[in-house]
């Protein structure tokens, strides 16, 4: 969205495609580039690119059609770097995310303490446990048929800290990279 001034009101409008475009393509460069050099921390290596698509879909608020591409584009890079031995089922995680992201991001209500915007936080945690819990269920229930007891392990031991990484790394980029964007 860019600024644009309306009589005495500024109001905001669109980006250009192009520049949508620009901005999801880099954001998900980034998090790809992240995510391939990013050490394990106690075994759990963050996923940028979902914090990345998270991110460009709280900027850009794209219709569903475009949070659904930007969820399979999303997929199909997760895919070349995925540490799952079945990686193509990051085709329907991210875009499950990505979709939760969108809708959080078009309808959820500003959540605001002195024009401090904490819905970055709030969208990217609930896209990111959307995302990794239809990991975890597709990758240890149908694929690989272990139990549930091993699905709630990584559940709780690895999508809920990723969760929680990807909301504190989204909520710290919205702020600057909007203003940059905006300017």
């Amino acid at each position: 969205m860019s600024h644009e001034v309306v009589g005495q009101r500024v109001v905001e409008t669109k980006m250009n495609r192009t520049k949508e475009i620009a901005v999801v393509a880099f954001l998900i460069a980034i998090g790809a580039v992240l995510r391939m050099f990013a050490p394990n921390i106690l075994g759990i290596t963050p996923n940028f690119i979902i914090a990345m698509y998270c991110l460009a879909i709280l900027l850009i608020k794209p219709k569903i059609g475009g949070a659904l591409g930007i969820g399979i584009v999303a997929g199909a890079v997760s895919m070349i770097f995925s540490k799952s031995p079945i990686p193509y089922l990051n085709l329907f995680s991210e875009p499950s995310g990505a979709l939760v992201c969108a809708f959080l991001a078009c309808y959820l209500p500003e959540l605001s303490i002195k024009n401090y915007s904490f819905k970055p936080a709030l969208a990217t945690l609930l896209g990111t446990l959307v995302s990794g819990g239809v990991f975890v269920v597709l990758n240890f229930q149908y694929a690989l048929h272990l139990p549930a007891a091993a699905m709630q392990a990584a559940f709780v031991g690895v999508v809920i800290p990723v969760s929680l990484i990807n909301m504190i790394i989204a909520q710290a980029l919205y702020a600057p990279v909007k203003k940059f964007l905006y300017r």
